[in-house]
């Protein structure tokens, strides 16, 4: 999967998880289901009622199709907890995704965000495409543990900004993970990250200015500061400064999703 294609379905997981009236679903009949099965495992600190897991066909460019979508009563980690989603592949594209992600704060499906353990098959920075010809089973993982947290300084008037991690380097790119979103100055956490290299950037919309973006180590995202992860690494002080930020271009939502198609 190169970048252009990981950027895009970055991108669509956001509308996926963030606006679930935005899915597509698919037709009633199932002319030829199969099933994809594994465990999710998790032996982090967090805690939440609810996992949820599903199967996403991301061939689209201005939405993803949820095939199948599976929400789980856990325990108190560390668990192991089986899975099945099935889904018609007629017509679905071929190379398909399995996400899940530990309801921690407790706003399900719609708000998907730091505040959640998010992770993906098979784990790592990137992940995992899986062909839908036939059922698959053993598609196990493991949610991630690593934990980035920091301060957010907003421009006077700003009202919101969206968080992202991105294993590119320049921070042009969208990270697969979903934004978290903050509307005001303050502490934010990003609590599931798998281990790797991170670019950690912000975008928000000056009310003068227009969107502006942020990056970790250069406001300017010029030269950005990467944040090396290990398997369970928290890493503190990773702050974004909207104040700091000297130059200023400003852009729209719809030309960066331009670059994901």
């Amino acid at each position: 999967m190169n970048a252009a294609t990981s950027a895009r379905i970055a991108a669509t997981m956001l509308l996926l998880f963030a606006a679930v009236g935005l899915v597509r679903a698919l037709p009633e009949a199932a002319a030829a289901p199969i099933t994809f099965s594994g465990t999710i495992a998790y032996d982090g600190i967090h805690t939440g009622d609810s996992l949820f897991v599903a199967a996403l066909d991301t061939t689209g460019t201005e939405d993803v199709t949820l095939l199948d979508l599976q929400t789980i009563a856990v325990g108190p980690p560390p668990f192991s907890q089986p899975y099945s989603l099935t889904f018609d592949n007629t017509g679905v594209g071929q190379d398909l995704f399995v996400a899940s992600f530990l309801d921690v704060d407790g706003g399900g499906i719609d708000s998907v965000g730091g505040g959640d353990v998010f992770g993906w098959y098979a784990g790592g920075p990137a992940p995992t495409a899986i062909v839908p010809d036939s059922s698959q089973s053993g598609l196990d993982f493991a949610l991630p543990r690593a934990e980035i947290h920091g301060t957010l300084t907003l421009r006077p008037g700003q009202t919101e900004a969206r968080i992202d991690v991105t294993g590119d380097p320049a921070c042009v790119l969208e990270g697969f993970r979903p934004g978290t979103f903050a509307f005001s100055s303050g502490a934010y956490s990003i609590l599931g990250i798998y281990a790797g290299t991170w670019c950690v950037n912000a975008e928000g919309t000056d009310p003068v200015l227009g969107t502006l973006r942020v990056c970790y180590g250069d406001p300017d995202c010029a030269s950005p500061t990467l944040v090396p992860l290990t398997a369970t690494e928290v890493r503190n002080g990773i702050d974004l400064d909207f104040t700091a930020i000297t130059s200023v271009e400003k852009g729209s939502w719809g030309s960066l999703k331009a670059l994901y198609r």
